[in-house]
């Protein structure tokens, strides 16, 4: 896996409680994540294409900047979601591994 997701991935970690009990502190990390995850994606290049369609579909409707999408994403508990699903799917194929 691409050294950008691993960091990713290892920093999603760090999150607890999001859902639960919201703080302005682990909003700010999920911004910051999806922002590396919606820069770092589009780079693997050929790594992208053994994931599902649908993280390439939203990637790069997101960075079209297609409006549904968008607003959809303006929302901190859907990218909170996005990048759970991500990490769950790297963690079930075992692209990524816990440290």
């Amino acid at each position: 896996m691409h050294k950008c997701l691993v960091e990713i991935c290892q920093e999603f970690e760090t999150i607890e409680n999001f859902l639960t009990k919201p703080n302005e502190k682990n909003n700010e990390l999920v911004n910051s994540l999806f922002s590396d995850f919606m820069e770092c994606f589009p780079l693997i290049k050929e790594e992208k294409l053994t994931y599902p369609k649908e993280f390439i579909h939203d990637v790069s409707l997101f960075n079209e900047g297609n409006f549904m999408l968008v607003k959809k994403f303006q929302d901190v508990q859907m990218r909170y979601l996005m990048l759970s699903d991500f990490y769950d799917y790297a963690r079930l194929t075992k692209k990524y591994k816990k440290a």
